[in-house]
């Protein structure tokens, strides 16, 4: 995998900040280095994981340090080499990671309260657009969010491919950063087409006042993706990473965070970015088998290992 600039400016000034090198611990013993892959660019993360940052820092006595990213890439690069300790993923960039030589094992992943662990990718038009189907997309410009977001690049290479329509060369792409770029350049008419993960387009930016309700709309939905992970490293102390397993598992939904009292009530509560995600439940390695899949249909080259 090519280190991007954005990433490697991150990860200096991760080291500048006192982290170690990729073969041990972080500088400072009593800071955990969390860190989350950009679903929106336009968005203050450290607002959106308060809650999430306080019960880890409960839980496990330790400070939590919140690493702001600018892609994909500063996520993966920044586990890989050991100067972030915990990240939230998307599925492919925890795949990513791991084929790239990262030691991390999967604590949880997101679920909706009464919902399936799975998520979609949703393929959007402007409203007003005569494109029907995915195959319309052909020749378009058509917005992804970046090469290593699974619902905003991945599946929708595959869904691509079964239209009978290459997703470098038989579209013209545009990477827009988040799935909120991609979503709103499509409402605004900048992109003719272009792909984002199911709740930007239902109702996060519909509840920020950023969309109103159909003005794009959807004509290719995904097969079920995998939902987006918690990730460690395994050379963390044993207990520590006991803490954090228990943490995701057990402590982190809505409603136990109100019992605790880091919430006021579940309407106000954030365990992630997306107000929808109720919580987190346990996962393996095995659960994202099916993102490696689509890697290998789609000989995306990024799945494998640099």
């Amino acid at each position: 995998m090519k280190r991007s600039l954005t990433a490697l400016a991150m990860l200096g000034a991760l080291a500048a900040a006192g982290c170690s090198s990729a073969s041990g611990s972080t500088g400072d013993a009593d800071v955990l280095r969390f860190a989350a892959v950009p679903v929106e660019q336009n968005i203050d993360p450290t607002a959106e994981y308060k809650d999430i940052i306080a019960l880890i820092e409960r839980n496990t006595g330790k400070k939590v340090e919140f690493v702001r990213s600018t892609d994909y890439n500063a996520v993966i690069e920044g586990m890989v080499s050991g100067k972030i300790d915990l990240a939230e993923f998307g599925p492919l960039s925890y795949v990513l990671a791991k084929s790239n030589g990262a030691a991390i094992t999967p604590i949880a992943s997101m679920v909706e309260k009464g919902g399936t662990p799975t998520y979609q990718s949703y393929g959007i038009v402007p409203a007003d657009s005569r494109i029907r189907d995915i195959s319309g997309f052909k020749g378009a410009k058509v917005c992804f969010v970046d090469p290593g977001s699974t619902s905003g690049y991945l599946f929708p290479s595959q869904g691509l491919l079964a239209a009978g329509v290459d997703p470098k060369t038989g579209v013209r792409p545009v990477m827009a950063g988040g799935h909120d770029n991609s979503v709103l350049s499509v409402a605004s008419g900048t992109c003719e087409a272009g792909f984002s993960e199911n709740s930007m387009v239902d109702h996060i930016l519909i509840e920020k006042g950023k969309l109103k309700e159909g003005q794009v709309k959807v004509v290719w939905k995904s097969p079920p993706i995998p939902m987006s992970p918690v990730a460690m490293r395994d050379a963390l102390p044993a207990d520590l990473k006991t803490k954090l397993t228990q943490t995701f598992t057990k402590d982190a939904t809505k409603d136990r965070l109100v019992q605790l009292g880091i919430c006021a009530d579940e309407a106000s509560c954030r365990v992630t970015a997306d107000s929808s995600i109720w919580g987190f439940q346990p996962v393996t390695d095995a659960t994202f088998d099916s993102v490696r899949e689509v890697c290998a249909v789609t000989h995306n080259e990024k799945c494998s290992k640099a």
